[in-house]
């Protein structure tokens, strides 16, 4: 296996290229698996002290050196032998646990077959496994298969971490997933975040999805299709029309059904705090998706002009709730149909806002940032069409960096406004999630619709908008009107 894409992402495996093929390095570890498979019977491994006793053990023979900390161990032994009914527990050790020593016996030899395909999905494209580091636009093509036999890697925390913080990778073993059912106080959403997960490994148990999953980093350059690289003229000087806007006040945008790019309100390391203790927008995301877990194995932080897009991640669970009354609400299943390359239709996107930006959000270079980031995201940039790119596709959106980033929601829904009109997206679905700020939304595109304004217009509206904030901010008690009751006042005036 002489590949330079092998090559990238080989310190980051738990495993080795031995005689130009890839193999587990230690015999040990083989046994445990083996063992495994045949059922608790045979490896003990009957409880979640067994369990956690069986990854230390695991960890030792690959002579990982970091650590887990006692609160992961005592977390697994911990879900395994209180939080999981009996019934299901007795279901994971007999069943689950074999099937995933199983997949991870075959783990070499199905990255051997990816790495033998990933030449033959698209004509010139690589899509092999490979870091995908950032300003290099890229896309890796994962087999759902071959994505069960990584997460069960992460399950047994058997990823070396040493160079990963230094390459800005975010972490990827599931040991501060558990963890932090130790280490927070209530955390009834924590424990539920791992029911999605353990899930998840039951259905891939009695049956492996037969599709693929892509992650490609976008990159906002003139190669992508622009004519210029988009500064303030860019967007002031654009005569495009703006689209039509659909506004929810209730629903999610994962139950979206028409086609439209789902936007994930992402970390710049991809899934946020979703293996730790986070449990918002984009860690449900990837509770309910954990195909999408993979991404973090290979993708580094998102630079200010880049965006991540994954196609084909399932989705295996229902839930109910939001942050701490998140909770796992049983199966579900996805109907989603598959495109030419056997993805499921559901395109997500993660563009990551600017955090905590304060009254800096004002200033026309944070504007630029924002406008940029979502144009990256929505707009179709691969020129091999590697993305069924039909005309129907809108984008699904809400209150992106609004919540914990402390984002003004009504700039970030305009924003988002001219990004997917510039983007030539047919139309654009608000959801408001019930926010308050966002009530008379739906009259004020109304509104800007009515006038005929173009992307240019309302780009000109925000800067002049922002100005006056940012000059209201110097004075102690000047009141703030928020841009809707101040486009209303200024275009009735």
């Amino acid at each position: 296996m002489e590949r330079k894409d092998l090559q990238t992402i080989l310190a980051y495996l738990p495993l080795e290229i031995q005689d130009s093929s890839v193999s587990w390095p230690s015999s040990h570890l083989v046994e445990v698996l083996e063992a495994l498979t045949k059922g608790p019977s045979h490896s003990r491994v009957d409880s979640g002290q067994a369990l956690s006793d069986s990854i230390s053990d695991m960890r030792q023979s690959l002579s990982l050196t970091s650590h887990l900390s006692t609160s992961a161990l005592q977390g697994y032994a911990l879900f395994f032998e209180e939080k999981m009914p009996k019934e299901e527990s007795s279901r994971w050790f007999n069943e689950v646990l074999p099937a995933m020593a199983c997949l991870l016996l075959r783990f070499p030899s199905l990255l051997e077959l990816h790495y033998l395909n990933s030449d033959n999905i698209i004509d010139g494209v690589e899509t092999g496994l490979r870091v995908l580091s950032s300003n290099k636009a890229g896309i890796v093509f994962l087999s759902q298969e071959l994505i069960g036999a990584l997460l069960s890697c992460s399950f047994f925390c058997l990823f070396p971490v040493d160079d990963r913080g230094s390459n800005r990778l975010p972490n990827i073993n599931f040991d501060k997933l558990f963890g932090n059912l130790i280490s927070t106080g209530k955390n009834e959403h924590q424990e539920n975040k791992i029911r999605c997960i353990t899930h998840y490994f039951q259905r891939i148990s009695s049956c492996i999805p037969p599709g693929f999953v892509s992650f490609e980093r976008k990159i906002l350059s003139v190669e992508s299709g622009l004519e210029a690289f988009p500064d303030e003229g860019f967007w002031s000087t654009s005569t495009v029309n703006l689209c039509p806007v659909e506004i929810h006040t209730t629903g999610l945008i994962e139950d979206q059904s028409v086609e439209a790019l789902e936007v994930d309100f992402a970390n710049k390391y991809l899934g946020g705090g979703a293996l730790r203790k986070g449990c918002v927008q984009e860690e449900i995301r990837f509770m309910i998706n954990p195909e999408l877990i993979a991404g973090m194995l290979f993708l580094p932080a998102m630079e200010v002009s880049e965006a991540i897009e994954v196609v084909g991640a399932e989705r295996f669970s229902h839930y109910t709730g939001y942050s701490s009354s998140f909770r796992f609400s049983g199966d579900y299943i996805d109907t989603k149909e598959r495109d030419v390359y056997g993805r499921r239709k559901t395109r997500i996107i993660a563009i990551d806002a600017l955090r905590h930006p304060g009254i800096s959000q004002y200033k026309p270079e944070c504007l630029l940032r924002e406008a940029n980031k979502a144009l990256c995201g929505f707009l179709h940039v691969c020129k091999n069409e590697c993305i069924d790119h039909k005309d129907g596709v809108g984008v699904a959106t809400g209150n992106w960096g609004c919540g914990a980033y402390g984002g003004d929601p009504e700039i970030k829904s305009f924003l988002q406004w001219i990004a997917v009109s510039k983007a030539r997206r047919p139309f654009m679905s608000y959801y408001t999630f019930g926010l308050e700020a966002l009530h008379n939304l739906n009259q004020v595109t109304e509104m800007v619709i009515s006038k005929g304004w173009t992307v240019g217009d309302v780009w000109k509206k925000l800067v002049e908008y922002s100005d006056q904030r940012l000059r209201i901010s110097k004075k102690k008690r000047a009141p703030k009107v928020g841009l809707f009751d101040w486009l209303i006042s200024t275009s009735s005036a």
